[in-house]
């Protein structure tokens, strides 16, 4: 093409049409990079699930071991070991608060019975690693046709969020802008453009909090009954009703301020709602319900010991016999 054509072409083309076009090329970068940052979440979220169960499976191995050399009435021989898996298992990525304290009461007195206690616990938690690993492996290598429309919406999220805030920014600027070139000559025009440009900045305000949460709600990761962090079911709730309330803006500048203090107060009862349950709410050791259970597992295995001893006895006078 001659200099002449590259000139007629940047003539053609306006200053609007070139911004779009840059604009449409961010955003779809951002897409790609928020689909390459998933997949990276993806792989580590596998990879912690890994971790945990070698963890919790040496710890398993290590527990039964010892629980069988004390049925047999053998020296400890793997109490170093034991020691040693215990201490491993407190850097676990996905150790519960109550398999913690198992662990800690188990470092301080590791009887027979707190072995079982604790192995308990150990399988329990390590099916839930085992299915939540499944899940991954089935959402990246085979997601169903509902998972695979949502893996390619949900990196949308950053681009969506960006052109939200944009568009934001455009509104308050116009409507700034219009309410500043209003008639100052009369005091009630002057009066009404400073009440509207205080609702114009609420909603900028009460807009901007619903696109943070709609973000918020789109990249909040599922949890399949996994104990490490806050309910899953009360945060998206709260990020929903966050976003709808913003909605009602519509009935009119004067109810803007309304809204975005129900906002701030919604924001204010997630803190209620999205924290763990406290120490007291969590079974501990001596806890009344969990010393019922203890006592009947440990007559259960007194009752086995006894079984153990009388067998060995009578295996003793039938040798001599």
């Amino acid at each position: 093409m001659s200099p002449t054509d590259f000139a007629a072409l940047a003539a053609y083309i306006s200053p609007g049409l070139i911004a779009f076009l840059l604009a449409l090329c961010l955003l779809v970068w951002l897409y790609v990079h928020s689909a390459a940052q998933l997949r990276n979440l993806r792989q580590q979220r596998l990879e912690e699930l890994q971790e945990s169960l070698r963890i919790y499976g040496r710890l398993a191995g290590s527990l039964q071991t010892a629980t069988q050399d004390a049925f047999n009435n053998s020296q400890k021989q793997h109490q170093n070991a034991l020691i040693h898996a215990l201490q491993e298992a407190k850097a676990a990525p996905y150790l519960t608060p109550h398999l913690q304290e198992q662990v800690q009461a188990s470092l301080r007195e590791c009887d027979t019975f707190r072995r079982e206690l604790l192995l308990k616990s150990l399988e329990r938690e390590m099916n839930k690693l085992i299915e939540e690993r499944r899940l991954v492996l089935l959402e990246s290598h085979a997601p169903g046709w509902g998972m695979a429309l949502w893996k390619l919406l949900r990196p949308a999220a950053g681009p969506l969020a960006l052109a939200g805030i944009v568009w934001l920014i455009s509104r308050l600027v116009a409507e700034l802008i219009t309410y500043s070139q209003a008639d100052v000559s009369l005091p009630d025009t002057t009066q009404s453009a400073s009440w509207l440009i205080g609702y114009a900045w609420t909603r900028f305000v009460s807009g901007l909090i619903a696109l943070l949460y709609v973000y918020r709600l789109m990249t909040l990761r599922r949890q399949n009954d996994l104990d490490v962090t806050a309910s899953h079911f009360p945060t998206s709730l709260l990020c929903m009703v966050i976003a709808v309330v913003a909605l009602f803006q519509w009935l009119g500048p004067e109810a803007s301020p309304y809204i975005l203090a129900a906002q701030l107060v919604l924001f204010l009862i997630g803190f209620r709602l999205t924290r763990g349950r406290s120490r007291s709410d969590r079974p501990y050791v001596g806890h009344p319900g969990l010393m019922k259970a203890d006592a009947s597992q440990l007559q259960d295995l007194h009752a086995i010991d006894k079984d153990t001893t009388a067998d060995s006895s009578w295996a003793d006078d039938h040798t001599r016999s």
